[in-house]
């Protein structure tokens, strides 16, 4: 019966798509079209549930932080791997500056009592033990900590901030709250735990408690773990609070690689990280501190999901103890590099990317993606075993302390700005790949056409529709009746920050692109994030894993054989222009629509957009006619034209980021604040900041067409 079973699971994946394939793909000339299609059939044909579900488990046996000997061990796993598949790969070391607890954080309640005694009490920075997860109890779990933390010693009474952003301390101050010299607690949701670290202290709080509250992530979601997938009661989020949105990579190295001979910041220079102790906790424990608090009822949107109504606190009667103990250090890191050299452009790169480090076993987050990485170079070497070379060459990069703060690729990046600069044709990033079955997907708009095309030809596992039609059929599902009718295809996301294709794109102007499969994921930097979660709720059987290694492979090939690049600059003109036309919405409201020239912005879009109409028509006449030559000559200006987007003077106040058009905001966490000065202006109130931003925004379309008219 096992047999039957393995042979039909077999037969079901391997099978040709129940949807229909045409023989044209957007790229290839017709002779050629129909050899692509048969390598990529032989590709997909590679991946295996089997393979995929005993990486993963090999991955997730131990605990893996950056820089740990554990987290060393995967990287060696890593590159044997690709090495045994024919691959060439090697270790690729940056010595950065990372914090390890020395110890468990110390948080302690003092509350007052009705007799008027106080009552003091040791609250939990430990999740539980779950029966039936066997790696739960595993002792190399790390207490609850947070990377970046400043080490401390505070003790003051708490003032509940909900979400910790800016407006949430507007509201605490109309309620007469002040949170200067207090602790403050507030939720993980809405923004980046970095962000709600810098506006604690920025508002005068001398330590931050961050929780996971059960309306975000737990059992107000659904079934909460072991019996479904969401956060119990005594799990917390630990993660990074590193000031993501000045620069990413090594704090002690902004801009330039961390290796020998590199000047260093001293640790009180840096201008990214915290000063005040930063601690998470389960919301069980959160709970006994966020119930005693007295001060008025919570402002409206402040609730969250534990059983009784909040109160914001701020008075003597309920105060914590707060110590944090950390171990900073300069340390290694190992990021992993396979090169398969091009047989026509070796100086072309297409970079494929996926971070390995995890907060504890990291099943969905990272190692789902980087079990599909190996799959992906399983196939990429039963290709070349067969003969076959890409036209250009192909990098695979499996990276390090990304959960730090993009640390192993930005690294990598700094140290080969000026190759990459010149040489990469894109970034195809993959993270935690799979935590359920519902694809989804953000790039740069010149490769939505792209990316869309791929997942036409790769099959759904449950379906046995394409990947493409079951995201369309569930985007449908989701919206309301007007927006069917009245919306497109499903939205393609913008690249914000928080995860690795932020150097590529943000930093050099790299067209970048990152995707997955999600579902309900409710143990997100918990030691729960294990590979029994994954068997029993991401995905039982591991089809999505294979999918997900088919999706990414298949763009690789693509993108490395291609004879004229799938780039189309007509939808970034497009989304360019929705972007505006919302960014003078906001202007109005802000009495500064006479801040700037709108006009200048208009006649700038519709020159590119003009430039990217023609581009793309001498695109499909190139490859209709087969004239090399002349593609050539378009590949590079589409290459090139992404690049046009960067000024090297950075973004105000944040040199690092570069890019004119996608960059994340200060406040925004991981999303994308599109136009990114110029909304930050607005919401600054700033009329010469807007017209200086947009100016700057006029500069960049200038040059994109500019390279665009060949």
């Amino acid at each position: 019966m096992r047999t039957f079973l393995i042979l039909l699971l077999q037969f079901v994946l391997l099978a040709p798509p129940a949807f229909s394939q045409t023989t044209t793909i957007d790229g290839f000339t017709a002779e050629r079209a129909a050899a692509e299609r048969r390598r990529e059939e032989q590709f997909r044909a590679v991946p295996s549930p089997a393979s995929a579900r005993e990486h993963l488990r090999r991955l997730t046996l131990e605990p893996h932080v950056a820089g740990t000997k554990e987290d060393y061990a995967t990287a060696v796993y890593v590159r044997d791997q690709l090495r045994s598949y024919g691959l060439p790969a090697e270790l690729k070391e940056y010595q950065v500056w990372l914090n390890y607890p020395n110890a468990p954080s110390v948080l302690e309640l003092i509350s007052r009592t009705s007799t008027n005694t106080t009552d003091h009490r040791m609250l939990d920075t430990r999740e539980a033990i779950v029966p039936g997860d066997p790696t739960s109890s595993n002792p190399k779990i790390t207490p609850l900590f947070n990377g970046y933390s400043a080490s401390g010693d505070v003790t003051a009474p708490v003032v509940y901030a909900n979400y910790g952003l800016p407006g949430d301390y507007e509201e605490l101050k109309k309620a007469g709250v002040d949170v200067k010299g207090k602790i403050v607690i507030v939720r993980y949701g809405n923004s980046f735990r970095g962000v709600k670290a810098k506006v604690a202290q920025d508002n005068g709080a001398i330590g931050c408690i961050i929780y996971s509250d059960p309306a975000d992530d737990g059992y107000m979601q659904g079934d909460v773990y072991p019996k479904g997938p969401w956060r119990p009661v005594a799990s917390g989020q630990r993660g990074s609070v590193q000031y993501l949105f000045d620069y990413p990579g090594d704090p002690l190295t902004p801009g330039r690689p961390a290796i020998d001979g590199v000047p260093r910041l001293k640790p009180e220079e840096v201008t990214d990280l915290t000063r005040i102790p930063v601690q998470p906790i389960a919301y069980d424990v959160a709970k006994q501190i966020i119930a005693p608090l007295k001060g008025p009822v919570r402002p409206r949107g402040f609730q969250g999901g534990l059983p009784f109504a909040y109160h914001v606190g701020g008075t003597d009667d309920v105060k914590v103890r707060l110590k944090t103990d950390m171990d900073y250090k300069q340390r290694t890191i190992w990021d992993v590099v396979s090169r398969i050299d091009g047989s026509e452009q070796k100086d072309r790169w297409v970079v494929l990317g996926n971070h390995r480090d995890a907060w504890v076993f990291g099943a969905v987050d990272p190692n789902s993606g980087t079990a599909a990485m190996l799959e992906v170079g399983r196939g990429l070497g039963q290709l070349l075993k067969q003969g076959w070379k890409p036209r250009r060459t192909i990098i695979l990069c499996s990276w390090d302390a990304e959960e730090y703060g993009l640390i192993g690729s930005t690294e990598w990046v700094e140290e080969l700005a000026g190759e990459l600069k010149e040489k990469a044709v894109a970034y195809l990033n993959l993270d935690a790949a799979v935590s359920g079955p519902h694809f989804g997907a953000s790039a740069v708009p010149s490769l939505w056409k792209f990316l869309r095309a791929v997942t036409r030809d790769v099959k759904d596992p449950k379906t046995g529709k394409s990947v493409y039609q079951q995201w369309q059929d569930r985007t449908r599902d989701l919206r309301s009746e007007e927006e069917r009718h009245t919306l497109g295809e499903a939205r393609i996301s913008p690249l914000g920050s928080g995860s690795d294709y932020t150097p590529f794109l943000q930093h050099l102007g790299i067209a970048s692109t990152d995707m997955g499969f999600g579902g309900d994921y409710g143990v997100y930097h918990s030691a729960y994030d294990s590979f029994y979660w994954m068997d029993h709720f991401g995905d039982p059987g591991f089809l999505y894993h294979v999918a997900a290694a088919q999706i990414w492979g298949t763009m690789a090939l693509r993108l490395a054989d291609a004879d004229g690049l799938p780039f189309d600059y007509t939808d970034y003109a497009n989304e360019i222009r929705e972007f505006f036309r919302e960014a003078v919405k906001i202007a109005g409201w802000r009495n500064l629509a006479n801040a700037f020239d709108e006009k200048a912005m208009n006649a700038a879009l519709d020159d590119f957009a003009k430039e990217a109409e023609r581009i793309e028509k001498a695109r499909q006449d190139a490859i209709r006619s087969g004239d090399r030559a002349k593609l050539a000559r378009i590949n590079e200006a589409l290459i090139s034209a992404e690049r046009q987007f960067i000024d090297q003077r950075g973004l105000r106040g944040r040199a690092w980021y570069k890019h004119q058009i996608y960059a994340p905001g200060i406040y925004t966490g991981y999303a994308a604040q599109p136009l990114t000065d110029f909304r930050q202006a607005l919401d600054d109130r700033s009329s010469a900041d807007a017209k200086e931003g947009l100016a700057r925004i006029v500069e960049a379309l200038k040059r994109a067409t500019a390279t665009l008219r060949l």
